[in-house]
């Protein structure tokens, strides 16, 4: 087995960026197929040098809206299961994320939704709550 290598990351005052290499060792992936899970998902990468990054907050927001119960089901480059002509005509699983999705997962709704999965403080998530009726 393969030496393990911890991604590099970088704070900018809460929005974590995370290098590429975190979807390479999480779902064993080629760097290739990783930049592909970024593409159908929107996430635009950033470049430093020689390596790619990507937000992994936004990551985290689309796969908590992608996976809230009710939702379709996604069939991620790579997967055996996308290659399945029935799965994907059958209506029940997405390819790529939508617009709505993307909308969706923006929202302070979302971010409550995920501090409140967390066991997070539950000032931040009336905060949360309050604004997202507000707006």
């Amino acid at each position: 087995m393969g030496d393990f290598v911890i991604p590099k990351t970088h704070n900018f005052g809460g929005v974590e960026l995370v290098e590429l290499k975190h979807l390479q060792t999480t779902f064993n992936i080629s760097r290739r197929l990783a930049r592909k899970y970024l593409r159908v998902l929107h996430i635009c990468p950033m470049y430093f040098g020689g390596d790619i990054f990507f937000s992994l907050s936004t990551f985290n927001r689309i796969l908590h809206v992608l996976n809230r119960p009710g939702s379709k089901g996604f069939l991620f480059p790579g997967s055996k299961s996308r290659q399945k002509q029935h799965l994907r005509a059958s209506g029940d699983y997405l390819i790529e994320v939508t617009d709505e999705i993307l909308k969706e997962a923006s929202s302070p709704v979302v971010l409550a939704e995920m501090a409140a999965v967390s066991g997070r403080n539950d000032s931040m998530v009336k905060k949360l709550m309050t604004s997202a009726r507000k707006g």
